[in-house]
């Protein structure tokens, strides 16, 4: 009985994987052929590579993975790449693939310090360092604007109404719940005829 109920639950989780892994691959086909983000792109290939490892299917996840991988290293999409790898090791790790773990483990670690290291980098920046700066004026003047708004309390009454409320004459001299309603009214006269 317990086993039974164990083999149901297995099925329907493989069933919800597989219904991600059908809905995954429109999106990639969609992204693919309409947008053209080959980042994106590599993405989903890891996404799908993933839940093809989740299903065990190892022949499959490694080809996906090593699509998703070269796409990634084509594009220079470390953080993509980390994450394509990460994958890999367990994959290795499920089939048992001691060598290919040690060295995919090697290249994740140095492809981590990469990225550190070009965080590092653009952070120590003069113009990321402007960037910042100037980004701080403009929240701080934002802020500012809130608080007199705040300040000015009730006085500054705003109609919901858009064009009313930004000084635009309206097309029409009813309110928009005046609208509402008359639609609502509307529409149970039609339902009781």
């Amino acid at each position: 009985m317990l086993e039974t109920q164990i083999r149901m639950l297995i099925l329907k989780k493989r069933g919800r994987i597989v219904l991600s892994i059908n809905r995954l691959a429109f999106g990639l086909q969609t992204t693919h052929n309409t947008l053209g983000n080959l980042q994106l792109v590599s993405q989903y290939l890891t996404v799908l590579g993933n839940l093809a490892l989740a299903l065990t299917d190892t022949v499959q996840a490694r080809e996906i993975l090593r699509s998703s991988l070269t796409l990634a290293k084509k594009l220079n999409d470390i953080p993509t790449q980390i994450w394509v790898l990460s994958n890999l090791t367990a994959l290795y790790q499920q089939l048992g693939e001691k060598g290919n773990e040690v060295e995919n483990l090697d290249y994740q670690t140095k492809k981590v310090e990469d990225l550190q290291k070009r965080i590092a980098d653009a952070c120590s920046s003069c113009h990321h360092i402007e960037l910042i700066a100037k980004v701080k004026t403009e929240a701080h003047q934002l802020s500012e604007i809130d608080i007199k708004r705040a300040i000015s309390g009730p006085s500054m009454r705003v109609d919901l109404d858009i064009p009313e409320s930004i000084g635009l004459s309206a097309t029409s001299p009813m309110s928009s719940s005046t609208r509402l309603m008359d639609f609502d009214m509307g529409r149970l006269r039609k339902r009781k005829t």
